[in-house]
C-alpha cells in the first residue's frame, strides 16, 4: 500500500529508475530571483506498523510544495503547481526523477459508491481555535481511513496539498494497468485514483489513519514563515531522468 503522501514511493521510485532507461529530461524548476519565500509549513510524524516514526515537513508556497524528512538538507520531493510535475530528489546519488504530468481524467466506477460517516464531539479541544471533526471514509461500505481534520486551517496550503493529490491520482489513474487486480480493490481505487483529494474535504488533517497501521499526526504549523528560497530548487549538476508514461 502507497502511504498517504507518496513521499517514500517518489524518493523510491528514484532509486529505481536509476537502473532503467528514461528520457531526457526537460529544464528543471526555474531558479529562484528571491533569496527567501514566504510559506505555509505543516509538521507531521508518521508511523507505520513495524517502523519507528519518522518526521515529515511539508512547505506550501503559492508556485511549490516541498516534502521533506525535516531538515533543509533532507532528501526531497518537489510538486510544481504551475507545470503539475514533480522532482524527486535523491542527494545520495545526485539524482533528480522528473515525473511529467499526464492529465487523465476518469468517472468513479459505477459499481463504487463512496460514504463517509461524520463523527461530531463537542468536547474535543479547539486548535487554532476552530473545532475539529471525525470522519470515517468508506468505499462500498467498507472503511478506508479515517481522519480527524479542522476546516478553516491554512487554507493556502490545504488547496495546494489538493493539488499535489490530484496530480498524483491523474497519474495512478492512467496507469491502473500495472496495479495487480488483487491490489485494486474499491479503497484502493477511491484513494489513489478516484479520489485522492477526498480526505482533504473537511479542511487539514490534524490527525490521519488506517486499517494498516499508517497513523500520520500533526506536531506543529506556521500558517506564514520565511525559508531560503534555494529550497525550492532542483540541482543543476544532479542526473536527471524523466518518466513520461
Amino acid at each position: 500500500m502507497y502511504k498517504f503522501c507518496r513521499y517514500d514511493w517518489l524518493l523510491g521510485l528514484t532509486m529505481v529508475m536509476l537502473g532503467t532507461a528514461c528520457s531526457q529530461s526537460e529544464a528543471p524548476p526555474a531558479k529562484q530571483t528571491k533569496q527567501v519565500v514566504d510559506v505555509s509549513i505543516i509538521l507531521y510524524e508518521e508511523r507505520e506498523a513495524g517502523i519507528d516514526p519518522y518526521p515529515v515537513r511539508i512547505l506550501v508556497s503559492p508556485e511549490y510544495v516541498r516534502f521533506d524528512d525535516g531538515y533543509d538538507e533532507s532528501d526531497f520531493v518537489l510538486f510544481d503547481r504551475g507545470s503539475r510535475m514533480l522532482f524527486s530528489v535523491t542527494h545520495e546519488n545526485h539524482s533528480v526523477l522528473e515525473i511529467r504530468n499526464h492529465p487523465f481524467i476518469g468517472s468513479l466506477p459505477p459499481d463504487i459508491t463512496l460514504t463517509e460517516d461524520r463523527i461530531e464531539d463537542d468536547n474535543a479541544p479547539t486548535i487554532a481555535g476552530k473545532q475539529p471533526v471525525h470522519v470515517r471514509y468508506l468505499a462500498n461500505e467498507t472503511p478506508c481511513y479515517q481522519t480527524i481534520s479542522v476546516s478553516g486551517l491554512l487554507n493556502n496550503a490545504v488547496a495546494g496539498l489538493i493539488e499535489y493529490e490530484t496530480a498524483l491520482g491523474e497519474r495512478q489513474l492512467g496507469n491502473l494497468q500495472s496495479v495487480p487486480d488483487t491490489m485494486q480493490t474499491p479503497c484502493f481505487l477511491s484513494r489513489y485514483a478516484y479520489a485522492p483529494e477526498r480526505h482533504y474535504a473537511h479542511g487539514l488533517p490534524v490527525q490521519i489513519w488506517d486499517e494498516t497501521g499508517f497513523y500520520r499526526s500533526l506536531t506543529d504549523f506556521h500558517e506564514s514563515k520565511t525559508v531560503a528560497a534555494v529550497l525550492f530548487e532542483v540541482p543543476d549538476s544532479y542526473e536527471k531522468l524523466l518518466l513520461d508514461q
